[in-house]
């Protein structure tokens, strides 16, 4: 996990090869340790302070004077603690030092569980924060060209955006930290050069006629509301310590001269930086303006033009520094799977492709989605809270194990209980302040322009055909929906009990078939109008802007995911039989069988839309089909075993509900197939007299009888013979026929090559609907070849990494991957 540090007698001895004593040299985090204390200063100031304190004001005077200073206050004291906390476990063992954040969490909780755990957080804040500078270089960057040439021609944010995007394209191939310190020291004193100029101006300008300092809601539930949001936005101002071990991991360490002596030194510094910059805008500003502050503070100044120019730029500088600082930990992770996973040679050219591949997807989803810093603030609470807030102190509590009501002991507990509660209530106030100004983002809306434009329309893969026939409707449901999971429902059974299994099963089957009929019947809900699009339906119930908040990121994880574990799946399923069938033969990496189940998608995802893969979707359906069979007939001629048991396994009552939780996930997740549920819809021809509805719902029907001969046959048959001594995959119980296991693997590969084209069509649709309209590129052969290419090419590489938590995660929650 750590890598080790300089040893004496009394430490332990470096075991590493010289083979990962080479990568370590390579890889940007542990390449480079010879930093000062002062670089860990500005490092934490460029990582920390955001051009979020302008809005410290607007902040102030959501809360009111006391609560607004306490927060400030205990937010400055607690981050502080909690940041104090990393810098000692960095090399809280003996030879070892901690150079990434997940490294201490593997050590707290177990090296699968610390991953589980840190890994997906960290990427959220870092990947997410960095498509925010993004949009926030551009928009600063236009900002600063409309004050200097108010009479030029107006030019679009995206053209802003990429002007960014281009510094990024240089610096993000300095190597590592170290030959980013100059960005980020211009940063630091960019962030605290933009913070003076906001609060001296105001003292300038003087308290305004008539200010007040009450809340500027009429309404009781506006002001808690408001106050919630305000909360979040002043905690989030201190989240800077996703990268702080990373940062530590630069400065050089002995036995003798720890690098938390100057690691602490530096952060003492930057956070009398992060006060300096804070406290005097956000108590200066509120003081000045009262409520009616705007929520730049700069807004209220207005005047003059070259003040607000020069700090616009200053934002814009400081960010560039600030993505630099965000992006280098996932630079570290994504170069640690391609060297150390994908054994790929450490090279210049490596790292030239894959940071200029990071570098383009922060730049295209920051011009697709230039609201996504309105998101980060939503979900991005999920993420920022505990790793700033509490995940520290949950860490210093299980490695340290400080004596109950002692003051470490409550110290941390207060820091736990406070970062939840900011974990809850924040999103609460985000979401409401997205749902009221929702009507003034202006962001493209790609599919309302689109629909208006019916050449777009006729070349997008979900629109493009719609010809389909009502049985189309049926496999390909079945296609998205059964998944190798269900070999796995004997075993949830087991965990669930005869009475409480049979009836989720039950329930699930009715509810999910209630809830896709609601969908099937809302498709057509406006005379002349199709909601072809899960998004489009989201749009019409929420509104335009807040129904694309709402769909698009779930719509995108779930299908995304589902592709990457599809990757997974038949990658292992291929050599499974592999090894079966050729069990003589050396074996192979699963590597390899990877790479030949994506080539047949290499191939397959350039047929343009639904009804051109009815053909594979077909015979997907009749394999999910074929191996429940094998599963359940098999069982029957097996027999009930000797021995049967039908209790709970678990021998206590803790074990016994958490294995009932698990199972009644597994039952519920096998029936996800909604997602595709429109866009399968859209194919279907339509008219007022014969609307799409009936032929999908007839689909629907039949499919939902193949779900239930696959899942209740497999189910209670399998738990009937088996009782609760079945494996987690009803083929293991089996055991034998050789022959029987290894034809339903290749069932498996057959159907998950269906389902990946099932669920890769939608995000096809979205790609190439921003590559038209959003980035003007003509529809064409040529474009579909390369975006779908990429798209296949991008889960080739991710799958490889099996430990990797987010597809670890994906594969429990969707549950098809097991291997038979």
């Amino acid at each position: 996990m750590g890598t080790q540090a300089p040893t004496d007698p009394n430490y332990p001895v470096d075991t590493r090869s010289e083979k990962e004593k080479a990568i370590d040299e390579w890889l940007p985090i542990t390449s480079s340790r010879n930093a000062k204390w002062w670089y860990s200063a500005f490092h934490n100031v460029t990582a920390m302070v955001g051009a979020g304190v302008l809005s410290l004001p607007y902040a102030m005077s959501e809360l009111g004077w006391g609560p607004g200073v306490t927060v400030l206050i205990i937010s400055w004291v607690v981050t502080l603690y909690t940041l104090w906390q990393m810098v000692e476990m960095h090399e809280m063992v003996p030879g070892k030092r901690f150079d990434r954040y997940h490294e201490l969490g593997q050590h707290a909780f177990g090296e699968k569980l610390g991953l589980y755990i840190v890994v997906p957080q960290q990427l959220v804040v870092e990947v997410g924060v960095n498509i925010v500078y993004m949009v926030t270089g551009g928009k600063s960057l236009k900002k600063f060209h409309d004050l200097v040439c108010k009479d030029c021609q107006n030019i679009k944010l995206t053209y802003f955006i990429m002007i960014f995007a281009s510094v990024h394209f240089v610096l993000s191939h300095l190597p590592n930290f170290n030959s980013i310190s100059g960005v980020s020291l211009a940063a630091a004193v960019m962030s605290l050069s933009y913070s003076t100029i906001a609060w001296a101006s105001s003292l300038h300008k003087g308290v305004q006629d008539n200010v007040e300092y009450g809340y500027k809601a009429k309404t009781t539930a506006g002001t808690v509301f408001n106050f919630f949001s305000a909360l979040g936005d002043v905690a989030f101002a201190y989240a800077g310590h996703n990268v702080v071990l990373e940062i530590q991991a630069t400065i050089p360490s002995t036995p003798e001269k720890p690098s938390k002596g100057p690691m602490w030194r530096g952060v003492i510094v930057a956070y009398i930086v992060v006060a300096l910059c804070y406290f005097p805008v956000a108590l200066i500003g509120y003081w000045i303006f009262g409520n009616k502050v705007e929520d730049n503070i700069l807004m209220s100044l207005e005047k003059p033009t070259w003040l607000i120019a020069m700090a616009n730029m200053f934002v814009v500088i400081h960010v560039i520094g600030s993505y630099q600082i965000y992006a280098m930990p996932v630079f570290d992770m994504i170069e640690t799977v391609l060297v150390k996973k994908l054994h790929f040679k450490p090279s210049t050219p490596l790292r030239f492709i894959s940071r200029t591949l990071y570098v383009a997807f922060t730049m295209f989803v920051g011009i697709t989605f230039p609201f996504f810093g309105g998101l980060l603030g939503f979900f991005g609470g999920f993420a920022f809270a505990p790793t700033t807030y509490f995940l520290p102190c949950i860490m210093w509590l299980a490695i340290y194990k400080p004596r109950r009501f002692s003051l470490s002991w409550i110290a941390n507990w207060i820091c736990i209980i406070l970062g939840v509660l900011l974990m809850i209530v924040s999103p609460i106030g985000g979401l409401r302040q997205i749902i009221l100004q929702a009507k003034h983002y202006k962001f493209y809306s790609m599919m309302k322009k689109l629909a208006k434009q019916k050449e777009i329309d006729d070349w997008l893969p979900i629109t493009s055909s719609r010809n389909a026939k009502w049985w189309y409707s049926a496999f390909h449901n079945v296609t998205a929906m059964v998944g190798a999971g269900v070999l796995s429902l004997p075993y949830a059974m087991a965990a669930l009990g005869w009475g409480p299994g049979v009836v989720v099963l039950m329930l699930s089957w009715l509810i999910t078939l209630y809830t896709l009929w609601q969908m099937v019947e809302m498709h057509e809900m406006v005379p002349g109008k199709r909601f072809d699009r899960y998004h489009e339906l989201g749009q019409h119930a929420f509104g335009e802007k807040l129904g694309l908040y709402i769909v698009v990121p779930q719509q995108l994880i779930c299908e995304v995911g589902v592709d990457i574990v599809y990757m997974v799946t038949g990658g292992k399923s291929l050599k499974k039989f592999h090894d079966l069938v050729r069990k003589d033969r050396q074996d192979i990496k699963l590597t390899y069988f990877i790479m030949i189940f994506a080539s047949v998608h290499f191939v397959l995802s350039h047929l343009p839309n639904f009804n051109s893969i009815s053909g594979v979707s077909l015979a997907a359906a009749v394999m999910s089909l074929s191996y429940s069979t094998i599963a359940w007939t098999a069982s029957v001629h097996k027999g009930v075993q000797a021995d049967v048991e039908y209790g709970y396994k678990s021998k206590t009552a803790s074990g016994t509900i958490l294995n009932f939780f698990t199972a009644l996930g597994d039952v519920a997740f096998a029936y996800a197939g909604h997602n595709v549920v429109l866009e399968i819809q859209a194919t279907i021809p339509s008219t007022p007299e014969k609307p799409s509805k009936k032929p999908m719902w007839k689909g629907v029907l039949v499919a939902y009888f193949v779900v239930a001969l696959c899942y209740f046959p497999v189910a209670l048959i399998g738990y009937r013979m088996f009782g609760n001594k079945v494996e987690d995959n009803i083929l293991i119980s089996l055991e034998k026929p050789v022959w029987l296991i290894a034809m339903a693997n290749m069932f498996v590969v057959v159907h998950v090559i269906g389902s990946y084209q099932i669920y890769a069509m939608p995000v096809f649709d979205m790609i190439e609907t921003v590559l038209v309209k959003k980035l003007k590129f003509r529809p064409s052969t040529t474009l579909r070849f390369f975006s779908r290419n990429i798209y296949v090419g991008l889960h080739y590489t991710g799958p490889s990494v099996d430990d990797f938590v987010a597809y670890r995660r994906a594969e429990e929650h969707h549950n098809p991957s097991q291997e038979l």
